[in-house]
């Protein structure tokens, strides 16, 4: 048991999650809906909420047949992309074409994490750009202007496009108040400091990537950059580093109307935990602040981060952590699948909503609500209209 959550707590929440376990089920198809519960409407506004990784790089790997039948049948809304899954700038071109030609309606969302430096899964070693990282960004002055900053994050984007993505888990805008900070600072992820440049700099990642019709997550909310550990390793507890102004570039973006997309971190913070060492991530305040009409005032699609990653994957299974997600406000749930490599994860997910919906765990507002936005963002998307504002 991970040393951030203390024994009482997990007890607690694993009594009050208990019913989420579920059986994987061997077909590639969506969960079928229960016996008196629900209906093809539901099953469909549920896989919109799902965006899982795969393994394989190939038509013919046993992954990614499954994960193209899944958004073939509407079980899952999109995907995500690792360094296993890009080998060559040809090979993952035809891997994308056959994937968005799995005659899902609507369109899958393709994602990938394309930052710049030390994150891109894009990159020479597999026939693409090289791009810096976002502190070598603000530093230079060959990019540091909005106008330079566009223009660079253009031609990121414009080779995104090409391959087929539609999709950037991007850009980070965590300020950089710890520079030893292991997964931020230390890797050069953050603009800076400055919440001025972080946003100034963020619009143009922003403005870039929508120009090229590519869908652009903000992360990681409500501040990553003070932590002293990696998430993907175990819980961030920003508690005691964490300050207001983090807040401000994500309050300006959603002033301007370029927040199409936000991500939660997991990171505890009592103003944004639900409980004791929660992550943001699983509580309801997080969602709410973001909600916060007279306070952040954003009313587009929130997404998790990685539920693979350590602060959470060892207190609750796959199944517990998308209901606990999803009934806290997030829109879509995001697992990698790099670990676990399940073929059926897609499945696994959709089955568990599906059979928390039907016991009353969630409420059907919840996932309509959910639907709604997703669809209002991926119809933005179809129409190339990205650049427009909520």
């Amino acid at each position: 048991m991970s040393s951030r959550f203390s024994p009482a707590f997990a007890l607690k929440a694993l009594l009050t999650l208990s019913l989420a376990v579920c059986v994987a089920v061997p077909a590639p198809y969506a969960a079928p809906i229960p016996a008196g519960c629900g209906s093809k409407r539901l099953d469909r506004m549920i896989g919109q909420m799902i965006l899982v990784g795969f393994p394989g790089d190939d038509e013919n790997d046993a992954g990614v047949k499954a994960v193209r039948a899944q958004l073939n049948k509407g079980t899952i809304g999109g995907v995500v992309l690792f360094p296993e899954n890009i080998h060559r700038r040809k090979q993952l071109k035809h891997l994308i074409a056959f994937l968005r030609n799995a005659h899902s309606n609507p369109r899958p969302f393709i994602a990938v994490d394309q930052e710049g430096g030390k994150v891109q899964r894009l990159n020479p070693w597999n026939g693409f750009k090289w791009f810096p990282s976002a502190a070598k960004v603000a530093r230079d002055p060959s990019y540091a202007s909005p106008a330079a900053a566009e223009r660079l994050y253009g031609e990121m984007a414009a080779e995104l496009a090409d391959a087929g993505f539609n999709m950037n888990l991007g850009p980070v805008v965590d300020l950089n108040t710890n520079p030893r900070n292991p997964v931020i600072g230390a890797r050069g992820r953050s603009f800076g400091a400055d919440p001025d440049v972080v946003t100034s700099l963020a619009a143009s990642f922003i403005k870039a990537h929508r120009a090229a019709n590519i869908v652009t997550v903000a992360k990681h909310f409500p501040g990553h950059g003070s932590s002293a550990v990696d998430s993907h390793k175990r819980l961030a507890d920003v508690a005691k580093t964490w300050h207001e102004v983090e807040l401000k570039p994500y309050r300006r973006l959603a002033e301007d109307g370029l927040l199409d997309a936000v991500m939660i971190g997991h990171l505890y913070h009592p103003r944004f935990s639900d409980l004791e060492e929660l992550p943001a991530s699983l509580s309801a305040k997080a969602p709410r602040a973001l909600r916060n009409t007279n306070w952040l005032d954003f009313d587009g699609v929130i997404m998790s981060d990685d539920m693979e990653m350590g602060a959470v994957r060892d207190e609750f299974t796959p199944e517990q952590l998308a209901v606990k997600a999803v009934k806290a406000g997030t829109d879509i749930v995001v697992f990698s699948n790099v670990q676990a490599e399940e073929p059926q994860l897609g499945v696994r997910i959709h089955r568990a909503l599906v059979k928390a919906v039907c016991d009353g765990r969630l409420s059907r507002s919840r996932i309509t609500d959910a639907y709604d936005r997703i669809m209002k963002l991926k119809q933005r998307l179809e129409r190339k209209e990205l650049a427009g504002t909520w």
